[in-house]
């Protein structure tokens, strides 16, 4: 019999996850059945889901009301399944839904990943610096205590069995979607995806590239509003205009300095599936290279001069292939959360972050070192372990012999 995953997903299910989540190869290589659900109309908010740009992904189920969701969870969950559960309670509809799955006794697995910057201490400084940020914005409060509120009441109630796929290496390691460690609750060392998929690109690697080009990780901002509409952020004032010929005119820079060509690469949710017709989402770089392949960073960072970006955790790509990084920012970003992003991230890496409009070829060099120390730290802090069991080995291989483990040893007690 095949064995099945229901992935449970709570935004767009676009081609690049069906490519970040090596659906097609977990499929392939283990005879297993992956079910998509599309839960983006169930649990997320139409500004939200009318962001997204790139092509949704056919496989997928596209649920438009919890209703039909819960018919549909009904029949399956008779079936000899596992849930890959991506969907986190943070309101009414996606908290009955996981309020369902417990209840179900379906063995579940969800992915957790360390997110790629220290985490800040709930202090008091912490929570006026949050009051200063969004000030009277009731509705930023109202998102957070909706979610706080709704994963206290789902850890109320256990999982039958439940396994955390996590790159998070701590030693006081716990969930944190679904709380302490118990008993059944299993930890699987894992990757991050971008770690897995430059993973499986390096291994498959055989012709070089010549060195002349530096990759630029573009975030969707300003241009785009990104996940301000998730938990209803006031979008920051910028003069957009400006703000994108202030970056050509830095991007034309570099590229005189090192006779090079600056590729953009799109955010996930901004890529073209259709170059002919469409180059860019964002008119602002159409006069530039501009690479929308879903494994676009996996093929071209080895061969890049470096890379630039401006809050990515794309940075991850860097860090595999050991490629220097400039963070930079404009003086229009100053004052928003943005550069807070971008300077953590920086510092990371044991920079600091670059005023685009007080750039000169010395400045660009001086960045250009790498820190080693810094480098392994990220690495085995945000991508991977320090284990040759995992680090040499793409995320769907690690799901896929797990999978083989527990069908084969008739671990679970389907209904």
């Amino acid at each position: 019999m095949k064995k099945n995953i229901l992935l449970l997903f709570p935004y767009r299910f676009t081609e690049f996850n069906y490519y970040k989540y090596e659906i097609s190869k977990l499929e392939k290589k283990y005879n297993l059945k992956v079910i998509i659900h599309d839960l983006s109309n169930v649990v997320t908010n139409k500004k939200l889901n009318a962001v997204w740009k790139t092509k949704l992904e056919k496989k997928t189920l596209k649920f438009s009301s919890l209703i039909s969701w819960i018919s549909y969870f009904h029949k399956t969950r008779k079936e000899k399944i596992i849930i890959f559960n991506y969907v986190t309670a943070q309101n009414l509809n996606s908290f009955i839904i996981n309020l369902l799955i417990k209840l179900s006794k379906l063995p579940v697995m969800f992915c957790d990943e360390a997110p790629p910057h220290p985490e800040s201490k709930k202090n008091i400084h912490f929570f006026l610096s949050r009051i200063k940020r969004h000030n009277f914005n009731y509705k930023v409060y109202l998102f957070y205590l909706k979610s706080y509120f709704f994963k206290f009441l789902i850890n109320l109630i256990k999982y039958d069995k439940i396994y955390s796929l996590s790159n998070n290496c701590h030693k006081n390691y716990h969930s944190s979607y679904y709380g302490r460690k118990e008993k059944n609750f299993v930890k699987i060392n894992f990757n991050s995806y971008d770690y897995s998929n430059a993973l499986s690109v390096e291994k498959n690697k055989k012709k070089k590239f010549t060195k002349n080009y530096i990759i630029y990780l573009d975030n969707g901002g300003p241009y785009f509003t990104g996940d301000s509409h998730l938990i209803g952020n006031r979008i920051p004032k910028y003069d957009i205009k400006k703000e994108y010929n202030d970056l050509n005119l830095f991007f034309d820079k570099i590229e005189k300095y090192f006779n090079a060509k600056v590729v953009i690469i799109p955010h996930p949710k901004y890529r073209s599936s259709n170059t002919k017709k469409i180059k860019s989402f964002n008119p602002y770089f159409n006069n530039r290279i501009v690479n929308n392949a879903h494994d676009s960073l996996a093929k071209l960072s080895s061969n890049c001069l470096f890379f630039i970006h401006k809050a990515s955790t794309a940075i991850s790509y860097a860090v595999f292939h050991c490629k220097p990084v400039i963070g930079i920012y404009t003086p229009q970003c100053l004052h928003h959360s943005e550069f807070e992003d971008i300077l953590g991230q920086s510092r990371n890496l044991g920079k600091k972050p670059l005023d685009t409009s007080k750039i000169n070829k010395k400045k660009i060099l001086k960045n250009l070192t790498i820190n080693k120390s810094k480098y392994k730290y990220y690495k085995y802090n945000y991508l991977t372990h320090k284990n040759k069991t995992v680090e040499k080995i793409p995320n769907y291989k690690i799901i896929g012999d797990l999978m083989n483990q527990l069908f084969k040893k008739n671990k679970f007690k389907f209904k």
